[in-house]
């Protein structure tokens, strides 16, 4: 009987021994996890209470400290929010109670946390490296981006993981093994993956070159095309039916590609992003200011205000010399003292000789000094723009190019991007939607009748192919807006998503994409995507036509004015004759010398 009852003890200490390992197994693999991979949420899915609580005395009491959040139910599941309040990064799903493939539970995420961790415990004995149903799951899990996965079956402690390529198996591992090679997929075994291509320099650029071979260049293809061949990947170009940018969010919304050689803006409902460590902005290139044409030489010199006062300066002075020569002689002689004056102006000799006394003198200084100012500051502001280049002034605000009238070309799909994020409402009523084609026709030919919107990356580009130019044909308005993050455009379900990422930072950080993106600008220029401009000569060039309409204008001026005296002269002598005549008349000595009056 004490024999019987001693037996019975050893069984159960032995069952509770086993039990105890079992439990430290599970255990150290997930506190091995989170210490490792630095985990600060676990969650815990399982759908059936009774296992749920068994679960909690074997293993949830025996587990380390650290935040765990615990579902029975997939319509518990809210995973947005979820993600929202504890980031998407550093997450172990433990899901338990599971002998069927969760396959209701990968569809409540939603594409959520693909780069957490997911631990499944599987009760039921099943030889996973023979079973079908899990061997499928993996490879659907795979195909819906979920690649660190672990399968952990508590009958006999084992842990395993998938291995994809180059055929997708289960096999057993050690934690340790996990940690050091999870999600890495270094080799593909040749895996096409698919790319979107067509024409959008320098981010992507297709062109044949000399040996009639088809050419995939560009900013952002040569780097997707170097992270393919560096994992053992094939690359497979997926042409669009044209060059907007618009056909690499419908391909990846219809998966028919795995990612675009282009940076675009987020939009999580068709497709994922790199991280964005760049803020990208837009600038309007607007036309260079046009040359001053040489007829605006005459009053380029002086603003508007200036020439005002001049102008009232020289009618004062005329009209008071004229009022005292009459006052001395009788004479009004507009015409004479007008010439006086613009003789000082011009400062090339005056000489007053009707006016004599004190007034000489201090007139006389007066049309000195104030001559001397205006000629030396006209004449040699004049001179200099006439040995030199003079234009408008520049565009370099919204409401100068609203008021030049120019028409701002946008396409379809920047159209969508600036209503989005913040196009200035300014801008709105000079905007002209056309066709990518047609928007490309006129910018790559810099048509300085339009203008244009670009971001950094492509003015860049353009400023390269101006570089030689001494004044550029089209310049950026110095205002930056529409401020955003992007990143390379890739399928949501795609399972590279995570390691294009992270060599796109890397890239980043080692000043690759520096190096790319002078490449590519040199590259788009090479190809004939862009030309480099003519270099304007500096030389003498024969007289035109042009050039004699500044004298003729300064001479129909000099005659206006001369019209101008003349009548002023002939109005006052005809008052003088009328008033002369009107007090012989009231003498009745009537108008000497046949009704004339003498003025000499």
């Amino acid at each position: 009987m004490i024999l019987q009852h001693s037996t019975n003890l050893l069984k159960l200490l032995l069952f509770l021994a086993i039990s105890s390992v079992r439990t430290q197994v599970l255990n150290d693999i997930i506190i091995e996890l989170n210490q490792r991979l630095l985990i600060s949420n676990n969650l815990l899915y399982c759908n059936q209470s009774d296992k749920l609580s068994e679960y909690e005395v074997k293993y949830l009491k025996h587990m380390a400290p650290i935040s765990l959040m615990i579902f029975t139910s997939v319509e518990m599941l809210n995973f947005t929010q979820v993600e929202y309040n504890l980031g998407a990064d550093n997450k172990i799903f433990l899901i338990m109670g599971q002998d069927e493939p969760p396959y209701d539970f990968f569809h409540a995420l939603n594409l959520h946390f693909q780069f957490a961790e997911y631990v499944i415990v599987i009760d039921e004995p099943v030889d996973l490296k023979i079973s079908t149903k899990w061997l499928d799951f993996v490879k659907h899990l795979w195909q819906q981006g979920y690649v660190q996965l672990l399968f952990y079956t508590s009958f006999d402690e084992q842990l395993y993981h998938k291995i994809i390529f180059p055929e997708t198996i289960i096999v057993e591992t050690l934690i340790e093994d996990y940690i050091s090679n999870r999600g890495s997929f270094n080799n593909l075994h040749g895996y096409p993956v698919r790319v979107a291509a067509y024409n959008n320099a320098p981010r992507s650029m297709l062109y044949v070159n000399h040996w009639g071979e088809q050419v995939f260049a560009g900013f952002y293809m040569r780097f997707i095309r170097a992270f393919i061949g560096s994992r053992n990947g094939s690359f497979v170009p997926v042409l669009t039916p044209s060059d907007s940018p618009g056909n690499c969010t419908l391909n990846l919304v219809n998966e028919t590609v795995d990612v675009c050689a282009d940076a675009l803006a987020a939009n999580p409902a068709a497709f994922s992003l790199t991280h964005g460590f760049r803020i990208a902005s837009a600038n309007v290139l607007v036309t260079h200011a046009k040359p001053l044409h040489s007829y605006r030489y005459l009053t380029a010199p002086f603003q508007w205000s200036v020439w005002v006062c001049l102008v009232v300066y020289v009618l004062l002075v005329v009209s008071f010399l004229s009022f005292i020569g009459w006052l001395r002689s009788g004479k009004w002689d507009f015409s004479k003292h007008l010439l006086e004056v613009f003789s000082s102006l011009l400062f090339s000799g005056f000489y007053l000789k009707e006016i004599s006394g004190k007034e000489r003198y201090i007139l006389f200084g007066v049309l000195f000094i104030a001559g001397f100012v205006y000629s030396t500051e006209y004449l040699g502001l004049l001179k200099s723009m006439l040995i030199s280049e003079v234009f408008e002034k520049q565009i370099d605000t919204f409401e100068a190019l609203v008021e030049s009238n120019i028409t701002l070309m946008v396409d379809p799909y920047d159209k969508i991007l600036f209503a989005k994020y913040n196009m200035p409402q300014i801008l709105a009523p000079i905007m002209e939607l056309v066709s990518f084609e047609t928007l490309l026709e006129h910018r790559n030919r810099f048509d300085q009748d339009y203008a244009y919107i670009l971001f950094s990356d492509r003015m860049a580009l353009y400023d390269y192919a101006q570089q030689f130019l001494k004044h550029p044909k089209l310049l950026r308005i110095p205002i930056d807006f529409s401020f955003l993050y992007t990143g390379i455009p890739m399928r949501k379900r795609w399972f590279l998503k995570h390691h294009l990422g992270r060599a796109w930072y890397w890239a980043f950080e080692s000043g690759l994409t520096r190096k790319l993106a002078l490449d590519a600008d040199f590259e788009a220029v090479r190809v004939g995507y862009l030309s480099f401009l003519i270099t304007e000569h500096v030389e003498a060039q024969p007289l035109d036509v042009d050039y004699f309409v500044m004298p003729a204008i300064a001479l129909a001026i000099g005659y206006i004015l001369a019209l101008v005296s003349f009548v002023i002269e002939m109005t006052a002598w005809r008052m003088r004759e009328f008033l002369g005549c009107k007090k012989a008349t009231m003498t009745s000595t009537g108008c000497p010398g046949g009704g004339h009056v003498d003025v000499d």
